[in-house]
C-alpha cells in the first residue's frame, strides 16, 4: 500500500494532439469539457510542453470514456524532445477497477521515479471495435507524499446532488442528480517540514482550485476508486502534538 499522494499540477505552457478535437479542454478545470478522439485501433499522441525543464513523477489523464479493456498508453518525454526517455512503457490505460464494478468512465494514472523533462507525450490507443475515446483532464508534475501514511479512520462517502421530497401519499418526488465521492482522512505524524509544505499547497489551492488526491497510488484492485480530482472542503487548522509531530484533518470532494 502506497502512502496518500497529493498532486498540485505543474502549469502546462502548451498542449497539442495528433488528432481529435478540443485538446485545450484538457487544461480547463471542468472535466466535462473534453478532448474527443476521432479514431480507434491506432495511436493518438497528446503532447505537453511545460515551457521549462521540471520534475515529473506523476501523470493523470482523467475522466476517460469509454476506455476498452484493451486500451493502452505509453508516457515518454525529455528535456529536448518528446521521446528522449520512457517514463512508463505501454500498459493498460484504465486504472485498476474494483473487484465488483467496471465503470464506463475511469482514469489513467502513473506514478514512478521522478524525471526532469520539458516535453511529455501521452501515446494513447483505444482498442479497435470500441467507441472513440474522450478525456476531460490532464495533470502532471511532482507529487507530495508524507513519510508516514494516514491514520486509521479515513473513509469515503457518497454525495447525491439530486433532490427528494416526501409526498402526502407516502411516496417521494425525486429529481435525479449526479453521484460522486467525498473522502476524509487524517495525517497524524507530520514533520515540521511536511506541515510547512502542506500549508503552502493549501495556500495555492484553498477550497476553489482543483488538484488530484490518491488515497493509495499503487496499481492494485480498486485503484480507480481511490483517485479523486476535485476540491478541498472545510479546511481545518493543524494541531501540533509535540515538537516533532503534527496532525491535520482533511476533507475532499470530487468534481464531476
Amino acid at each position: 500500500m502506497g502512502n496518500v499522494l497529493l498532486l498540485s499540477p505543474t502549469p502546462i505552457a502548451a498542449i497539442a494532439a495528433s488528432r481529435g478535437s478540443g485538446v485545450a479542454n484538457l487544461l480547463t478545470r471542468p472535466p466535462k469539457e473534453v478532448w474527443a478522439d476521432v479514431a480507434v485501433g491506432s495511436v493518438a499522441n497528446i503532447d505537453i510542453d511545460f515551457g521549462a525543464v521540471v520534475p515529473v513523477d506523476t501523470v493523470y489523464l482523467g475522466y476517460l470514456y469509454p476506455p476498452a479493456a484493451g486500451a493502452t498508453w505509453t508516457i515518454t518525454g525529455g528535456a529536448a524532445g518528446y521521446t528522449d526517455v520512457t517514463l512508463s512503457p505501454a500498459g493498460a490505460l484504465r486504472a485498476v477497477d474494483s473487484a465488483s464494478r467496471v465503470p464506463k468512465r475511469t482514469h489513467a494514472f502513473w506514478h514512478g521515479a521522478s524525471v526532469n523533462v520539458r516535453y511529455l507525450r501521452l501515446a494513447v490507443t483505444q482498442a479497435a471495435g470500441s467507441p472513440a475515446l474522450t478525456a476531460g483532464i490532464v495533470l502532471a508534475g511532482k507529487a507530495w507524499q508524507p513519510q508516514f501514511n494516514m491514520e486509521f479512520g479515513s473513509g469515503r462517502r457518497v454525495i447525491d446532488t439530486g433532490t427528494v421530497a416526501s409526498l402526502p401519499d407516502g411516496g417521494f418526488s425525486t429529481m435525479e442528480g449526479a453521484r460522486k465521492r467525498a473522502w476524509s482522512w487524517t495525517l497524524g505524524d507530520l514533520s515540521v517540514a511536511e506541515t510547512d509544505a502542506l500549508e503552502e499547497l493549501l495556500l495555492d489551492h484553498g477550497e476553489t482550485i482543483p488538484l488530484l488526491v490518491a488515497e493509495d497510488p499503487d496499481a492494485t484492485t480498486g485503484q480507480r476508486n481511490r483517485l479523486h480530482y476535485g476540491l478541498f472542503s472545510g479546511l481545518k487548522a493543524y494541531e501540533r502534538r509535540n515538537p516533532a509531530q503534527t496532525a491535520w484533518e482533511f476533507q475532499f470532494e470530487e468534481w464531476l
